[in-house]
C-alpha cells in the first residue's frame, strides 16, 4: 500500500554570497509531496504516522532547496538527492516525490522511472466552439450536441496540462520556463481568444470536440519539446470543472 503526504514549506531566498540574509528576506514557497510503500501496522492501521513525515522534510530538504537556488540548479536535478535523504531519515522507500512551486507547475519522479523525472504545467485560454457534423442531419446534430450545436456558438475556459519527462541531469537539458515558452507558442497562442471551427485550420473538417482539442494540443507541442530535449509524455485539456480529456491515455 502506498501512503502520500504533502508538507508545505517556506524558505527563506538564499542570500547573494557576501550578503547577510536579512532576517524579513522573501520567502521561497514550496509542496512536497512524498509517497512512501509499505504495510500498515496490524495495531494502528498506519503505514507511518504523518508527523513523522513531516518532521523528516523539515529537517531534510530546507538546506537542500535552499543550496540548489544558489546555484540555479533544476528541480529535477536535485530529486534524486532528496529522495535518498528522505528515505534514510523515514526509514521507508519513497516511492515517489514531487515538487510543487506553486498550483500551476510540479516536479516529480517516481521508481517507474528512477533516471527520468515528469515536468507538469498548467495552462489557461479561453475559445469559442460549434459542435457540428456536416455529416449529419440539423436534427441529428440537435439531438446528439443539444445546445452545443447553437450555430453562433459558445465559449469555454479551457485548461491544458502538459506532463514531459526529461531526463534528471544538470544542467537540465530542458527546464519549465522553456516547457512554458513552447507551449504558449505552440499551443496557446494559436487557440486562445479564437472561434475553433472558424480561426483555427485544422478545425475547419473536424469536430472541435475536447477529445479532439487534446489530440491537436499534443500533436502540435510534440515536435517542439522533443527537439528541446524532453519527451511530451501526454496533454490533459478540461473544458469544464466536470469534462476532460486526455491524449494519449
Amino acid at each position: 500500500m502506498q501512503l502520500s503526504r504533502i508538507v508545505r514549506l517556506a524558505i527563506p531566498a538564499p542570500a547573494a554570497s557576501g550578503t547577510p540574509q536579512a532576517r524579513d528576506a522573501w520567502m521561497m514557497h514550496f509542496e512536497l509531496e512524498v509517497t512512501i510503500t509499505g504495510t500498515p501496522d496490524a495495531t494502528t492501521g498506519y503505514i507511518l504516522g504523518i508527523q513523522e513525515i513531516d518532521a523528516a522534510v523539515r529537517a531534510t530538504t530546507p538546506a537542500m532547496l535552499q543550496e540548489a537556488m544558489l546555484r540555479g540548479a533544476a528541480p529535477a536535478s536535485i530529486l534524486p538527492a532528496l529522495r535518498r535523504a528522505l528515505g534514510n531519515s523515514l526509514g521507508f522507500e519513497v516511492a515517489r516525490l514531487a515538487i510543487r512551486q506553486h498550483p500551476l507547475a510540479s516536479t516529480a519522479t517516481d521508481n517507474a522511472m528512477p533516471n527520468h523525472a515528469v515536468l507538469t504545467h498548467r495552462f489557461d485560454f479561453a475559445a469559442s466552439h460549434r459542435l457540428h457534423c456536416a455529416t449529419l442531419s440539423d436534427e441529428a446534430n440537435r439531438r446528439v450536441f443539444g445546445k452545443c450545436n447553437n450555430p453562433a456558438g459558445h465559449g469555454h475556459n479551457y485548461r491544458l496540462e502538459t506532463e514531459v519527462r526529461v531526463p534528471m541531469q544538470d544542467p537540465a537539458p530542458l527546464r519549465g520556463e522553456e516547457i512554458e515558452r513552447l507551449t504558449r507558442e505552440h499551443v496557446v497562442d494559436r487557440l486562445d481568444h479564437k472561434h475553433l471551427n472558424t480561426d483555427v485550420p485544422c478545425f475547419s473538417d473536424v469536430n472541435p470536440s475536447v477529445e479532439a482539442i487534446a489530440k491537436v494540443c499534443f500533436d502540435w507541442l510534440q515536435p517542439a519539446i522533443r527537439t528541446a530535449g524532453g519527451e511530451l509524455v501526454r496533454v490533459r485539456v478540461w473544458e469544464t470543472e466536470k469534462t476532460s480529456a486526455i491524449y494519449p491515455d
